[in-house]
């Protein structure tokens, strides 16, 4: 096999055998590289994500954005009155106002009945609240901005009022009051104001 025979010389075959021998190693190494390429270039790894109809494009994947609820520490309650003095008998504009202090958007439950505004005296004996007489629940979930304060209005007649409406309502006299406001047990600094003739 190795001693070539024929009638042409022997260096005539040793060409040819060479030639063949390098032949057939090139057609099985471009078949190793086409087999490999084929095999990379079949699939991807499943934790690479991809948008639908843009193949080799990744997709941006956006953390979970929905507001969280918000910590009592984050939440600011403060009571607001329309003016310092209103005179008996006027109708007086209170606020309970509610802002986010984090630097985040959350959500907060401001249910009708979980917020409060309540008047007193400076001494701190009840006078009227904006619950006392009022039963009706409310489904208020809002998302609070960061900052951003989120204001309830009340009107309130100026007359007195007891827990569950039990006492009959009379009509404040002039003086000095205090108002309060409070979201569940958030309580805010007491603003005062006067009532005048």
């Amino acid at each position: 096999m190795f001693d070539p025979n024929g009638p042409l010389p022997p260096a005539v075959y040793w060409r040819r055998r060479a030639v063949a021998i390098a032949v057939s190693l090139l057609v099985v190494a471009l078949l190793g590289w086409g087999v490999i390429a084929l095999v990379a270039g079949s699939g991807e790894p499943e934790s690479a994500p991809r948008a639908a109809g843009t193949p080799g494009q990744p997709v941006a994947v956006a953390a979970d954005s929905t507001p969280q609820a918000c910590p009592d520490e984050a939440m600011r309650v403060a009571a607001e009155t329309g003016q310092p003095a209103f005179r008996v008998g006027e109708r007086i504009a209170l606020a309970v106002v509610v802002t986010n202090t984090s630097p985040r958007p959350c959500l907060r439950d401001l249910n009708r009945m979980l917020r409060e505004i309540e008047v007193t005296t400076p001494a701190g004996r009840h006078v009227w609240s904006s619950n006392d007489c009022y039963a009706e629940s409310t489904n208020e979930q809002p998302v609070l901005e960061p900052g951003k304060p989120v204001r309830n209005d009340v009107l309130w007649a100026g007359l007195t009022s007891a827990p569950g409406c039990a006492a009959r309502q009379d009509r404040v006299p002039p003086g000095d009051y205090v108002a309060v406001a409070r979201l569940t047990s958030l309580t805010s600094a007491p603003v005062p104001f006067r009532v005048v003739p």
